[in-house]
């Protein structure tokens, strides 16, 4: 039996919450023994599993972690930096998520290379001690960013991010985003906001995807988001018309 531990500092509650329901939910058909507990001042889930799906277990403890990091460790880093005058509260938790977007596939792909091959992942350490080019990366994208901001100017921003990822595409359904694999994601809960109406078009931007298709109706306020930011890029399946 092999046993992987995942930690991180107790502060960062949403962390945990997110590994154990992302390793619940995506191992929940091998036969593994996944447990969450607090050790001191750090958050720990512990997985347990034969030899024959370990590798399956390490490659979805990476996946999480690289999910945690591109998204609640990035957003807080820019966060501290991002602080632009003219937006509202709103619009400026939307202006975080698109900058999050940004690189987000590349960011994610390259955390799961500077993960360890060992069997114990402090998920803080990682980002303090491993990622040092990435966030230096990041620190110089927010040097690039302006210092005041507008709706029409948060608007073109976001159309710029957009058209870097044309080739992708994720599915709303019941108020849920799901990927290509209809694996349903749940990254904005790593933002750690409390999101209003905007929480659909916050989870769409952490996807990464550059389009959106509803498959249901969605709630009229969380349309009109969606029609402002992604415009022409959201897809109305058939019997999902504009209110």
């Amino acid at each position: 039996m092999n046993v992987l531990f995942i930690s991180d500092e107790a502060e960062n509650m949403e962390n945990a919450v997110y590994l154990y329901g992302g390793l619940t939910e995506s191992l929940c058909g091998l036969p593994c023994n996944i447990k969450a507990y607090k050790q001191t001042d750090r958050n720990v889930i512990e997985v347990s599993s034969d030899d024959c799906f370990w590798r399956i277990v390490k490659e979805e403890a990476a996946d999480k972690i690289a999910d945690v990091i591109a998204v609640n460790y990035k957003y807080d880093f820019f966060r501290s930096l991002c602080k632009p005058y003219g937006l509202t509260d709103t619009e400026n938790r939307i202006l975080l998520a698109a900058v999050v977007s940004a690189d987000i596939d590349d960011d994610r792909e390259y955390i799961k290379q500077c993960i360890s091959k060992e069997d114990e992942f402090p998920v803080d350490g990682l980002f303090n001690f491993r990622l040092k080019a990435l966030k230096s990366k990041w620190r110089d994208i927010s040097l690039y960013l302006p210092k005041t901001f507008d709706a029409e100017r948060l608007k073109d921003f976001i159309a710029f991010i957009l058209e870097e990822k044309k080739n992708k595409r994720v599915f709303v359904k019941n108020g849920n985003v799901y990927d290509c694999h209809y694996k349903k994601l749940n990254r904005a809960f790593l933002s750690g906001e409390d999101a209003g109406d905007e929480k659909l078009l916050t989870e769409i931007l952490l996807s990464g995807a550059g389009e959106a298709e509803l498959l249901s109706p969605v709630r009229a306020e969380e349309e009109e988001f969606l029609t402002e930011y992604y415009g022409n890029k959201i897809i109305f399946s058939d019997g999902c018309f504009k209110s």
